[in-house]
């Protein structure tokens, strides 16, 4: 069997916390190297690499898997780790680097492993700025290699499974989803908080999960074609400080979001997507894709997951899903993209998903600077593309800090 030679770059919490819990399950794919730019964090990945490998090991041997314990000792043995990207590339022959590293660093390193004439996956968001998205999309079409936006939500049984619903048509015409990414936030990380690092705040790194899922469950084939801050709230700084890394701090990145998106068919069709991307929890309406004659809603009962289909008559169907951990799609993204190499397959996310999710995030950012008025997905590739031609390799820079401007501080109250 074949299997991809992966190279990760970043080893820290999302590598360690979602990605590499998954490679030992994944025969499709051999953990070649890690590479990260702090010696001592990467230490520190290499033994959590080998604790969860021996972890599989004796696993698969309690279970009498001699092949699938061999494996994963031969991978131990040959794992390599660097303290540079550019040396990676150029000693290992990887298939696929998969990028696990803060936002700012997304865009260009992906270009440089696509011009070395290797695979790419990419952690959300796919970079900082929309600018930042097309010189990755450029380089995708010049090396001819693959792309996949991460979004392991596509790969959840929940949402994958209410796509399948919602494509037998048990609800309708699909006409609104209500869709939540929202928890306290990632005050155990300060990178999270600067905008020069991060590119934004909750939206960007929280809300994309909905925005690309909604547009998942609406189709990919569908397209994007206005955003809006939504009333009252918009997009907001909720508090003043924020215990951050051990110690109160301002921060300069919205930590609530309330976005509406429209999504249409060639054919004049359309469904609206109201999504939040908070760090302030949730105070948007309860998760549903609502249709013609029916919906779908997700409950938690008992730590398992269901979900609940009614009709317009009041019958109701349930379908058990069991216990969803917030890790489960990780596998399934990794997979998905190994099998497309092995395959020669397009992802189903691509460049093109991750950089028309990054252009709605910014254009709610400008319907949030013009008073929350409806921003076209044209209307602000026109805007940031008179941005990238004036200011040359200042632009995504510009970008950030003008569409920032438009951010409130608690104005709701």
């Amino acid at each position: 069997m074949r299997r991809v030679k992966v190279g990760v770059i970043g080893s820290g919490g999302i590598f360690q916390g979602a990605h590499l819990p998954a490679y030992p399950n994944i025969a499709e794919a051999q953990l070649a190297a890690i590479c990260d730019i702090s010696e001592e964090a990467l230490k520190a990945a290499k033994r959590k690499v080998e604790e969860t490998y021996q972890a599989r090991i004796q696993e698969a041997e309690k279970e009498g898997d001699g092949e699938t314990a061999e494996r994963l000792k031969d991978d131990i043995k040959e794992l390599k780790e660097y303290l540079s990207f550019s040396e990676m590339l150029s000693r290992e022959e990887l298939d696929l680097v998969d990028i696990c590293t803060p936002t700012k660093f997304h865009s260009s390193i992906a270009i440089e492993a696509l011009r070395s004439d290797v695979n790419v996956m990419c952690e959300k968001p796919m970079a900082r700025t929309y600018i930042e998205c097309l010189e990755v999309v450029e380089a995708v079409e010049d090396s001819k290699k693959f792309y996949q936006h991460n979004e392991n939500w596509l790969y959840n049984p929940i949402w994958y499974n209410a796509k399948k619903i919602i494509e037998s048509g048990a609800i309708g015409e699909l006409q609104l989803i209500f869709l939540a990414a929202a928890h306290g936030g990632p005050e155990w990380a300060s990178w999270f908080w600067d905008l020069d690092v991060a590119g934004g705040g909750a939206l960007l790194d929280n809300g994309v999960h909905a925005i690309t899922c909604s547009w998942f469950l609406c189709g990919f084939d569908k397209k994007p074609v206005v955003v809006k801050a939504a009333e009252p709230y918009g997009i907001s700084i909720r508090m003043k400080t924020r215990f951050i890394q051990g110690m109160f701090r301002p921060f300069e990145v919205e930590d609530d979001a309330h976005v509406l998106i429209r999504f249409e068919d060639g054919d004049g069709r359309w469904i609206t997507a109201h999504v939040e991307g908070s760090w302030a929890h949730r105070d948007s309406m309860e998760t549903a894709m609502i249709g013609t004659n029916g919906e779908i809603r997700p409950e938690n009962r008992d730590e398992q997951t269901y979900l609940v289909v009614s009709d317009a008559k009041g019958g109701k169907r349930e379908f058990n899903l069991g216990v969803v951990k917030w890790t489960r799609g990780f596998a399934g993204e990794i997979r998905n993209m190994c099998n497309c190499i092995l395959n020669n397959v397009r992802p189903i996310c691509d460049e093109r998903i991750g950089a028309e999710t990054t252009a709605i995030v910014q254009a709610a950012y400008l319907s949030q600077k013009r008073g929350k008025k409806p921003v076209t997905l044209d209307e602000f590739k026109k805007y940031a593309l008179e941005i990238r031609d004036r200011e040359g390799d200042r632009a995504p820079d510009v970008l950030l800090k003008d569409l920032l401007q438009g951010v409130v501080k608690n104005d709701f109250y």
